[in-house]
């Protein structure tokens, strides 16, 4: 068993080796290797709030700033009443991973919300190809919980 992990683990040094320098990979834990590769699962509302950007197609000449940060305030409350099972689902409804990366510099592209012309009846949708979350400007904060949970919550896919 001894000599099949280690020829294992040769193996996996070679492979990693190509692509990461051997330098990088000294002093690794198997706990730092997995974060590295697979993320966090443990979603951090402040990490996100710190690197998401907004573009607000609602009001393209921004003309009115008080209707951005009102809607950054529901989003970011919505969020953090969120379970942490709801905001890995919204992670990957958003990015198509469900989890964050490791290190902030990791984030590519960097999560994005484009915040669409007012419409209570549509529901959020997302490009995961770039972590972009497009998001209609709703009329409440109760109506925009309800709209994207029903969307990160709704299992199929496609292209829009």
């Amino acid at each position: 068993v001894v000599s099949t992990q280690s020829t294992e683990s040769s193996g996996i040094n070679a492979e990693y080796g190509d692509v990461i320098p051997r330098s990088r990979l000294a002093g690794l834990t198997a706990e730092d290797l997995r974060l590295i590769l697979n993320g966090s699962g443990e979603i951090s509302v402040d990490l996100l709030r710190q690197i998401t950007q907004f573009n607000n197609e609602s009001d393209p000449g921004n003309e009115n700033p008080e209707k951005l940060a009102r809607f950054k305030k529901w989003f970011w409350a919505v969020v953090e009443r969120m379970s942490a099972t709801e905001r890995q689902e919204l992670v990957y409804f958003w990015t198509s991973s469900p989890a964050l990366p490791a290190t902030e510099e990791a984030f590519q592209p960097v999560p994005s919300i484009t915040i669409r012309p007012s419409s209570d009846h549509q529901l959020p949708t997302a490009n995961t190809c770039i972590s972009r979350l497009y998001i209609p400007s709703y009329s409440s904060k109760s109506i925009l919980k309800a709209k994207l949970m029903i969307a990160i919550k709704t299992e199929g896919f496609g292209f829009v």
